[in-house]
């Protein structure tokens, strides 16, 4: 813990000499320590620990800066780690939730480099229609395919379409392409119903069918023939003072191809402070049961924070 500790506090120290720079060109200065944790019942334990330092900062959903981040990947008796370097910003409505983010850069370790990139961006078409872009580019996290250096390029739209003022539909695609030469296809579509807009509750369906490869051996990776995917979502939303919480659950079954229908839940807890003001917090808490790559049972958790902070006025 120790160590881990030191290599966080070395990433904030790069960020806070930012500062100086900063300051000597009159931009602002704004640092933003974050950690990432998951593990799974296959035993992977993954930590990423990052510090951002953004010249140029209006508020949580709006700033562009660099990123440090460093990477720890254990299972069992086995570790690897990997740092990267990179290009952030985002550039989002607090109100709407339209606009861009990405992030951009390089990451080394594993035994190897790779480019590395993540962007979103979504718009709106109509007061009824929204549309948006995605795509990113990086390791396939699980033991195997990171020992074999195996990387995927994703690439995506979706489509909101708000059919009554309380219903919306969501519909998305997706075409994922692995460094090993497989291929994964993925189609979702969501319904939304405020049913209880007053209380902040929503019910949702969500459905997802997705096609990848036979079989590899030795399998590197969660990438079945066909899967097929349906959950019911019970969901809260609550605003107070600026500090937003959302929290869902839901309950399905998925398919596999070869196996035999098994259950899918989903948990998921957000709660972010107020987007605008001296500092931001923002905290992601949540799980997934559904099948993986040894079978029905796969449990997957995880937990993100972040604070952002400025260090001039």
């Amino acid at each position: 813990m120790t160590y881990r500790l030191a290599k966080l506090v070395a990433l904030i120290g790069i960020g806070l000499g930012l500062h100086g720079a900063s300051q000597s060109e009159g931009l602002l200065a704004v640092v933003g320590p974050q950690w990432n944790h998951s593990n799974d019942t296959d035993g992977l334990r993954i930590d990423k620990w990052a510090a951002s330092g953004f010249t140029h900062y209006q508020s949580g959903q709006q700033w562009r800066g660099v990123e440090l981040q460093q990477q720890q990947y254990r299972q069992n008796a086995n570790a690897l780690d990997g740092q990267s370097v990179s290009y952030v910003a985002q550039n989002i409505d607090p109100v709407s939730g339209m606009g861009y983010n990405y992030k951009a850069g390089w990451n080394q370790g594993l035994g190897a480099s790779l480019l590395t990139a993540e962007a979103n961006w979504n718009q709106a078409y109509s007061p009824s229609m929204q549309w948006g872009l995605f795509a990113s580019r990086d390791w396939v996290e699980s033991f195997a395919a990171l020992q074999n250096k195996v990387h995927y390029d994703l690439v995506g739209g979706s489509v909101d379409y708000q059919f009554h003022p309380r219903v919306t539909a969501v519909a998305s695609l997706a075409q994922t392409h692995f460094s090993d030469g497989a291929n994964r296809q993925q189609q979702r579509m969501r319904w939304v119903w405020d049913a209880l807009p007053e209380h902040g509750v929503t019910l949702q369906w969500a459905y997802k069918h997705q096609l990848g490869e036979k079989d590899a051996s030795p399998r590197l990776y969660f990438n079945p023939e066909q899967l097929d995917e349906s959950i019911t979502f019970i969901g809260w939303r609550k605003r107070l003072e600026g500090w937003q919480m959302y929290a869902r659950a839901g309950w399905g079954t998925q398919k596999v191809t070869g196996l035999n229908t098994s259950p899918a839940r989903v948990t998921e807890l957000n709660l972010s402070s107020p987007v605008r003001g001296e500092q931001f917090f923002k905290f992601r808490l949540g799980t997934t049961e559904t099948v993986g790559i040894n079978g029905a049972g796969y449990v997957y958790r995880f937990a993100d924070v972040q604070w952002v902070f400025r260090l001039n006025h």
